[in-house]
């Protein structure tokens, strides 16, 4: 996404996932007996005024690395995560109206479960941290611990589920020690990395290692992943999560995400060039809006005996798309987005969404052996439920994830948020990611005071309130001691 910087630059074993050769590190899961596994303003932090402690060039392993841990060490936090819900088996058989309006888990006592840990690091002074987005997944409360021991409150400000990436905010945090980040396009396989974190609920740990690659891909880890994994050998293990992976000059190059179940020596984080575009919108609305081309695709099949052609194969032109009104056709092979060559198809996907809606963009053509370019206006990547339907046949109508039609697709008003009584309204605890209430910015800890203009104290005034419009909702609420309005208008 090229949006303005600013000022900115259950307890179980971690478990395998797919056949058992990935896991999340899941910070979030570690607690004292054993370790879990793991999906407006300007911006207030500004990469280019905070300088990072810089070793000297002549740097060799034999010299200690206590002087950059010394000064790098106090921008890195632990988490702890808590989740409250209703009481196992309490409360009958059989769904609630809250369960029905909002999803699963809602409504109960206020009855703590298990607790989960994990990583970030501070990118503000009055308390920015990054973490992981499944550190904070299905949690609804967090306490942040610094170098020094303070303790901290925090929220979610934004999660984004496709770069594995959340900002939280320390509440009355002011004057901390911040990290800079560093560019990961300039790394090179070979150079020393630093990992700090809480593996195993240990906090303040530091491991070193190398860059081993780049340019992972999403390895399978995450439906539609944007994230282009760096590899190291950085020791990372369960509660590192979110933290951060410094180069020797002290910068954060990647924030630490997965490590491969059935191998020492290989974890993966997320690159600090792809950060650097999401936490911005994570702090401004919550979510992530990246650009869309409107096709299906694929690699470049290989050849036996012939040098691999790089680019990325298009197969479906979904109507009335950006792609499509740009003359992009079925077949054509992309070879560049903005004269940067492709690898792959996942290239292809990963550098429109670093676009706004909006943006234009010059993709070169290889179309039949001739070399031809087209400039496309991208649109908003829709919905999930949006993009199943293309697959479906159903045509584009011109909207993104927050596009135009029926709101709720046909079927019953949800907002997809957990809830409890509050004497003002409904207290959101917990918020679906990629629901209507996650595109709407609601966060856990807001207060629903009414939805397009009628007040709410229970289920069946959300859903009389949401079935009265399926097209527009305007959800007012208050967020410590201001109010707000969200609103999503697909008419």
């Amino acid at each position: 996404m090229k949006h303005p910087r600013g000022k900115f630059g259950r307890r179980a074993g971690a478990r395998a996932l797919g056949v058992a050769l990935f896991s999340l590190t899941l910070g979030l899961g570690c607690n004292k007996q054993q370790t879990a596994e793991p999906e407006a303003p300007a911006p207030t932090w500004a990469p280019e005024q905070v300088e990072a402690p810089v070793l000297p060039a002549s740097f060799t392993p034999q010299q200690s690395l206590a002087p950059l841990i010394e000064k790098i060490g106090p921008t890195v936090v632990s988490i702890r995560a808590l989740r409250h819900g209703s009481i196992p088996g309490g409360g009958g058989g059989g769904q609630s109206p809250l369960d029905r309006f909002f999803g699963p888990g809602v409504g109960g006592p206020d009855t703590p479960l298990p607790e989960g840990m994990g990583s970030g690091f501070i990118i503000s002074p009055d308390g920015l941290v990054v973490t992981n987005h499944h550190v904070v997944k299905s949690f609804d409360r967090f306490e942040v611990k610094l170098a020094d021991d303070r303790t901290f409150d925090a929220r979610v400000l934004g999660s984004d589920p496709y770069t594995d990436l959340a900002l939280l905010k320390l509440e009355g945090a002011s004057g901390l020690p911040v990290a800079a980040f560093g560019s990961s396009e300039t790394l090179r396989v070979g150079d020393w990395v630093l990992a700090i974190g809480a593996p195993m609920g240990l906090e303040q740990s530091a491991t070193t290692g190398i860059i081993s690659a780049k340019g992972r891909g999403s390895l399978g880890l995450y439906r539609n992943s944007y994230i282009d994994f760096l590899q190291t050998d950085a020791a990372i293990s369960p509660g590192n999560s979110g933290g951060p992976l410094f180069n020797l000059r002290g910068e954060v190059v990647g924030i630490n995400t997965a490590i491969h179940a059935l191998g020492r020596g290989i974890g993966f984080a997320v690159p600090a060039d792809q950060a650097r575009l999401v936490i911005p919108q994570l702090e401004k609305r919550g979510a992530v809006v990246r650009g869309w081309l409107g096709i299906s695709g694929r690699d470049v099949e290989p050849v036996v005996g012939k040098a691999p052609e790089r680019g990325a194969l298009v197969g479906d032109v979904h109507p009335g798309t950006p792609a499509a009104q740009a003359g992009v056709r079925e077949g054509d092979r992309i070879l560049s987005v903005d004269g940067r060559a492709l690898r792959d198809f996942g290239d292809l996907r990963g550098r429109i969404a670093e676009h706004a809606p909006g943006d234009k963009v010059a993709l070169e053509l290889d179309r039949a052996g001739k070399r031809e370019q087209v400039t496309v206006t991208l649109g908003e990547l829709p919905s999930e439920d949006a993009l199943a339907r293309l697959g479906r046949g159903i045509p584009y109508d011109g909207g993104g994830s927050s596009g135009g039609g029926d709101l709720f697709d046909g079927g019953q008003p949800r907002l997809g948020v957990e809830v409890r009584d509050h004497a003002e309204g409904l207290e959101i605890t917990g918020v679906d990611a990629g629901s209507l209430g996650a595109r709407l910015g609601l966060q856990a800890g807001d207060v629903i005071t009414s939805i397009n203009g009628d007040r709410v104290r229970s289920a069946p005034d959300v859903a009389a309130a949401l079935g009265r419009d399926r097209h527009r909702v305007e959800v007012a609420v208050q967020r410590g001691s201001s109010t707000h309005t969200a609103v999503i208008d697909r008419r």
